[in-house]
């Protein structure tokens, strides 16, 4: 097999953020017989995880965090952690501006937020220590969640990255922006997939998070919720995952 396509989760594999549904399941399991098959999401490869046991599917690339862990067919290749010192600064920032946020280790979401629809936290749990600060020092951070209401996310984004720019940034919707390490990004994950292995990729995606991931894959297929921005750079607009043809 000289092709994979990978895909990201929420909003797209995982189209509604709770389970994958049964059509979509036998697509992903009819491609598998013909390409590898793999993940790239913001979420950990615990989650990931969850979702192959949903789905009774192993994929053959994982790429975590937006890519600040990469497993390739079962060996963790990537694995790069937000500096200490910078993500102290970061928690202290958001702490000190009343920011919601959660901060990812791979076991659990640790922060000032807590979502109130728990299906979508997968098998993750939230953490709400009494002093956030205290409680990241000295723990290996992959991603920061910021969680701003819809009417102060541009405002934020533009303080986060005047503030910071020795990390990534990117707004992934209108109630969430990522933070990760510098350099890493699905797309970074991607271009490393395809060297390694010299392999052709098809992305899938939906979100601003997804844009640099379809932009350097040889197909890009976006879910038609996605922005204008999304739907730029990919070259097919589907409504749903099972309704892709390769």
């Amino acid at each position: 097999m000289n092709s994979i396509i990978i895909t990201d989760l929420d909003g797209t594999f995982v189209k509604d953020s709770i389970s994958v549904s049964p059509a979509d399941i036998l697509k992903m399991k009819k491609m598998q017989e013909e390409m590898l098959i793999g993940v790239a999401t913001g979420r950990s490869l615990k989650e990931i995880t969850y979702i192959e046991e949903q789905t009774g599917i192993k994929f053959d690339i994982k790429i975590g965090f937006n890519g600040a862990i990469v497993e390739s067919f079962g060996k963790k290749i990537v694995d790069t952690a937000l500096d200490e010192t910078l993500k102290n600064q970061i928690i202290a920032f958001l702490v000190e501006h009343h920011i919601k946020f959660d901060a990812l280790d791979g076991e659990a979401r640790i922060g000032t937020y807590s979502s109130e629809n728990l299906s979508k936290s997968w098998n993750m749990s939230f953490h709400l220590p009494p002093n956030v600060k205290e409680a990241l020092e000295n723990t290996r951070i992959y991603k920061i969640n910021i969680r701003p209401n819809q009417d102060e996310g541009i405002q934020i984004l533009e303080m986060l990255k005047t503030k910071f720019d020795s990390v990534e940034i990117c707004q992934s919707g209108p109630e969430r922006i990522e933070i990760t390490p510098l350099n890493i990004t699905k797309g970074k994950a991607i271009e490393l997939v395809k060297k390694s292995h010299e392999l052709k990729v098809v992305a899938v995606g939906d979100s601003e998070n997804d844009i640099d991931m379809l932009a350097c894959s040889d197909y890009a297929i976006c879910i038609a919720h996605a922005s204008e921005a999304v739907q730029a750079v990919s070259d097919t607009v589907v409504n749903n995952f099972y309704e892709i043809d390769l």
